[in-house]
């Protein structure tokens, strides 16, 4: 399939569908099996580069970031976190300049997309990100320098089951696959919308209804609105989404792929379905989310997270999941800070995503990631879409697109229904995505913001390191440490006062000399950062010292100053010859 259209995908095979016991099996085969089955498109130019307009495959995606790894083995390292529901792998990209440092010792920003199987754009704008940081090393200062002394991690593929039953299978669900009885009939996943036409397309069904609740639009007759209290006037029709009855139970499609919100399965402030659709049977229940937190819990250098999404055109920020009454007033001004720059560099809004005590979603990542790590994370819905209507995508794509995403109605006679029509408006790359033509751009717009974020954490930094002989031959070993950073080392205040990030560290390795006075290894407690936070610490610098007697041969001594998100420093080995 050319994914670098709205393309056709592979056509389903209707007659298996209608198998309702074991369909769901079947057909999250026939998807597994379609997607090993495709030959790789996604091909990387010698200077690394890709063609950024278009939209890859989990498998495709896989293959760019392997051979970004073996042509930059000193900057990129790709890894797998986990598995997916149906078995995939959860790819990880590693980016950081190894020969500056190891990658879990420098402050690092984790940006992911494609948490939802439709959000394409998401999981391309990270992908995107990830090239241009690989491409630009060594060319770029701002990004060269970022990658000596940060880490980022990039996943853009949080959910490639359902991503790629989206792109390469043109199926519609929210998130997992993992089968959901959504009707309560005992089996799930056997009435989902489906192609029966043949065309390669899921589309829409109308059938000529005197009291159907849509009729043409009296500017375009090929797009249906919906009809006003009164109207009288028609042709009026019911829609539906292109499909049949396959349990029988007399409703169309209301049992699709999956049901589960993989962004609602998080622990904190976690809700049961008949509050939180979608949201599980109990908190991490899938192995993707799962996945997530053990990988954030065991790098905790993580400064940022990035959790892209679509569509709207703006950025979410926190609170999340949670009483907005309840965040803390300093943190809120630190999130307002970045917020602010977003504006400035994207010229796009933000908006909170809770508003409500209890009017808001529950088990998101972010307020997980807030409330159990004390970091600050930021949901960008990004694409704002094609002006301001239907009427607009519909003749954008009439005059830029050839008309591809406009299906003309056709009769077709359906089983149950009897003569219907198929056909509509395609909006998954005009509305949800940018067309495949427009998607380099939309991507391009986030990475300054992304850079931005990314040089806002804490960064440790040793601004004097010295010792002096005393006159009975010991030597004093004083160091002083600065977090020259934006943040504290601490992130937030909810971070400090939940305890999560540890305080910076202060070490000495000797060899051939004795420690006479201090411990070998010191805590320095928290450091500020140039955002300081009421009744947080407010020392940016401390100085520390050591005595140490050097043997009869002389001496030696580093000292390491280390903080799980600021960084790790080591000072040049000092070296003592013998006291003659």
């Amino acid at each position: 399939m050319d994914s670098k259209r709205t393309a056709r995908p592979v056509p389903l095979d209707t007659s298996v569908l209608k198998v309702s016991p074991v369909r769901g099996v079947v057909f999250r085969l026939l998807i597994l099996l379609a997607v090993v089955a495709l030959p790789l498109a996604g091909q990387v130019r010698r200077d690394g580069d890709v063609d950024w307009n278009r939209y890859y495959s989990s498998r495709e995606t896989r293959a760019i970031m392997a051979a970004w790894c073996r042509k930059k083995p000193d900057l990129a390292r790709l890894m797998s976190i986990g598995k997916s529901y149906l078995g995939n792998d959860l790819w990880v990209i590693e980016i950081t300049d190894r020969r500056t440092g190891r990658p879990e010792e420098k402050p690092a920003l984790y940006v992911d997309g494609n948490i939802h199987s439709g959000e394409l754009t998401s999981g391309a704008l990270a992908l995107y990100f990830a090239g241009y940081l690989i491409r630009s090393a060594g060319r770029d200062p701002r990004v060269t320098k970022l990658l000596r002394t940060h880490t980022f991690y990039v996943r853009p593929k949080f959910n490639p089951d359902g991503a790629d039953a989206t792109l390469l299978r043109d199926i519609s669900l929210r998130s997992s696959v993992r089968p959901v009885d959504d009707d309560g009939d005992g089996v799930a996943d056997e009435d989902p919308a489906e192609d029966i036409d043949g065309d390669g397309f899921v589309s829409l069904m109308r059938i000529e209804d005197p009291d159907g609740d849509r009729k043409p639009s009296s500017e375009d007759p090929r797009l249906l609105v919906r009809r006003r209290k009164g109207d009288k006037k028609g042709p009026f029709y019911r829609v539906f989404r292109e499909g049949i009855d396959n349990d029988g139970d007399g409703q169309l499609n209301e049992d699709g792929l999956g049901g589960l919100d993989l962004n609602r399965n998080f622990p904190r402030n976690w809700a049961l379905p008949f509050r939180q659709h979608g949201a599980g049977p109990f908190p991490l229940s899938e192995p993707e989310t799962y996945a997530t937190v053990r990988f954030i819990v065991d790098h905790p250098n993580i400064t940022g997270i990035v959790h892209n999404h679509t569509s709207g055109g703006f950025v979410y920020r926190l609170p999340s999941a949670s009483d907005p009454g309840a965040f803390d007033k300093e943190d809120l001004g630190t999130i307002a800070t970045f917020a602010e720059r977003f504006t400035e560099l994207t010229g796009r809004p933000v908006r909170p995503s809770s508003t409500h005590p209890t009017r808001h979603r529950y088990g998101t990542l972010i307020s997980w990631a807030y409330w159990d790590r004390g970091i600050i994370g930021w949901v960008p819905e990004l694409w704002p879409g094609i002006g301001k209507s239907r009427l607009d995508a519909l003749r954008y794509q009439d005059e830029n697109l050839a008309g591809r995403d406009f299906i003309p109605w056709k009769p077709f006679d359906h089983p149950t229904l009897g003569r219907v029509e198929i056909g509509g408006l395609r909006t998954r790359f005009l509305s949800q995505n940018p067309p495949p033509e427009l998607l380099e751009k939309e991507c391009a717009v986030h990475v300054p913001w992304l850079l931005y974020l990314a040089e806002q954490s804490p960064k440790l930094e040793l601004v004097g390191v010295r010792s002096e002989r005393r006159a009975d031959g010991a030597i004093i070993v004083v160091a002083t440490v600065r977090n020259s950073g934006f943040l504290p080392t601490h992130l937030t205040r909810r971070g400090y006062l939940s305890k999560v990030q540890r305080p910076v560290a202060a070490e000495i390795e000797v060899e051939g000399a004795e420690l006479l006075e201090g411990s070998r290894r010191m805590d320095l407690g928290h450091l500020a950062g140039r955002r300081r936070l009421d009744g947080m610490p407010n020392e940016r610098t401390k100085t520390f010292r050591w005595i140490v007697r050097p043997g009869v041969k002389g001496g030696r001594a580093t000292v390491i100053v280390s903080s799980d998100t600021g960084g790790t420093v080591r000072s040049k080995p000092l070296q003592w010859p013998r006291d003659d």
